[in-house]
């Protein structure tokens, strides 16, 4: 730990009259880990700020995925943080997450408004690191280089009282060649069985409509603690747990090697599980997919794909695909899009490849000029925007239940269970309801719903 002593006007104020705002910045993994850092600093006296501008201490949880994702995310850091110490000498900012963990050095070089600096795996100190700066007048950076060696996180401050993310795996054993989350996390740790269902069934009391289980890989739930078909056995833990009752369990993320037979076969016999599939294939060609080390061939994904759309065929699939990875040539990109077609993808993330130090691809060449990635992308996003265009017309007139989450511009929106967004009227029904509607179009990629005659 290094402590820097601030100036002596330094005046602290007693926690009960602190208040917090937790700016998040990534995945749904993150977003969930400041719903858990929320949580433990109301467990410490401190209280939610109504805005960003208002609260004393300013926490920032960060992800460090992609270069110009995490470039972005400093320069946004040290404005607000600049701002606020401008009209609140006497507030807090706090930087943490996988920013912190794999830049420190480079963030303590510009962090001169960072008050606590910590990464990810210690995470259940933070607010103790903030109380001690809120206290003492201190500045401090507080690192431990190897993760805890059990995941029993519990405890959220949900953002939402619809919708509730519930992670059951935290950390990666895949080392994907181009990824920083292995060495951000540490090696994947799952959450006991026990501690899964106490969260859970918390949930259900308090009325949650869905509720997501979150992993970097849901897929290899268990296999820590020695169950290699842990994740099926979760699933139907949860069919028991939940018998009877309305409620939507969706899961993210699924890695294509560890994609089961038998998973999809729970979710085809299950009222609770909804079909919705996240795949990433990250590129169709074997040549990168063997640099990028997924594990995987195009062939092995194809089957996949088509035992889920036999299976299930209201099932919807989502991807990730990175295109400019090193030694990607024009061939290697028209397999991908190959792929693309033939998986008729309903929802995709698309990237230029990022080189992130400390990963095996951060020692290729970054051989694919930025125009030729640039292009590459565009291509791709036509291609993926073609498709999703006709499947949003061959879905009208159909009948959907959807969960209505969301308020907008005299709209209501929600999903339906294989996660399609509608959007309704607001006048047609109040957040936390589940209407049965009418698919029609609208504008762009929207589509709407209308009253079920």
């Amino acid at each position: 730990m290094i402590d820097i002593k601030r100036k002596l006007d330094f005046s602290a104020r007693k926690v009960a009259l602190a208040t917090f705002w937790v700016e998040t910045f990534g995945c749904q993994m993150n977003k969930s880990r400041s719903e858990h850092l929320a949580y433990l600093l109301g467990e410490e006296g401190f209280s939610l700020a109504q805005r960003i501008d208002e609260a004393d201490i300013l926490v920032f949880n960060t992800c460090a995925v992609r270069e110009h994702a995490a470039e972005r995310a400093i320069n946004v850091i040290s404005k607000v943080a600049r701002e606020r110490k401008e009209k609140n000498p006497h507030s807090i900012v706090v930087v943490c997450g996988c920013l912190g963990q794999l830049e420190k050095e480079k963030l303590l070089g510009k962090g001169k408004e960072i008050d606590v600096l910590a990464g990810t795996h210690n995470w259940e100190e933070i607010p103790l690191l903030i109380k001690k700066a809120w206290q003492e007048r201190v500045k401090i950076a507080d690192f431990k280089e190897e993760p805890p060696l059990l995941y029993q996180e519990r405890g959220y401050w949900h953002s939402s009282f619809i919708s509730a993310y519930l992670p059951i795996t935290f950390g990666c054993n895949n080392f994907c060649s181009y990824c920083v989350v292995p060495y951000t996390t540490g090696r994947e740790r799952s959450k006991p069985l026990e501690i899964i269902k106490e969260e859970l069934m918390s949930l259900v009391e308090k009325g949650f409509r869905e509720v997501t289980l979150l992993g970097q890989n849901v897929n290899s739930y268990g296999r820590d603690r020695g169950r290699e078909r842990g994740f099926e056995e979760l699933l139907l833990d949860i069919e028991e747990w939940l018998e009877g009752k309305k409620i939507w369990i969706r899961f993210l993320t699924s890695h294509p090697r560890d994609l089961r037979e038998g998973i999809v076969e729970i979710v085809k016999n299950s009222s609770l599980l909804c079909p919705y599939f996240h795949l990433p294939l990250q590129a169709g060609s074997d040549k990168i997919l063997q640099l990028m080390r997924r594990g995987y061939t195009r062939e092995d994904y194809l089957n996949k794909i088509n035992f889920i759309r036999q299976s299930i065929p209201e099932a919807r699939i989502g991807t990730d695909i990175i295109v400019g990875f090193p030694e990607e040539t024009d061939s290697d990109f028209q397999e991908t899009l190959e792929v693309v077609k033939q998986a008729q993808f309903d929802v995709a993330y698309t990237y230029v490849y990022s080189p992130r130090p400390g990963t095996a691809a951060y020692l290729l060449k970054d051989d694919v000029p930025e125009e030729a990635k640039k292009e590459r992308l565009h291509i791709l996003n036509d291609t993926l925007r073609s498709i999703y265009q006709k499947k949003l017309s061959s879905l009208l007139g159909k009948v959907v239940e959807v969960l209505i989450d969301q308020k907008e511009k005299g709209l209501v929106s929600g999903r339906t269970a294989n996660n399609l967004r509608v959007y309704l009227q607001e006048s047609f029904g109040e957040v936390g309801e589940w209407k049965e509607v009418v698919l029609a179009s609208g504008e762009g990629n929207k589509i709407y719903g209308s009253a079920k005659r």
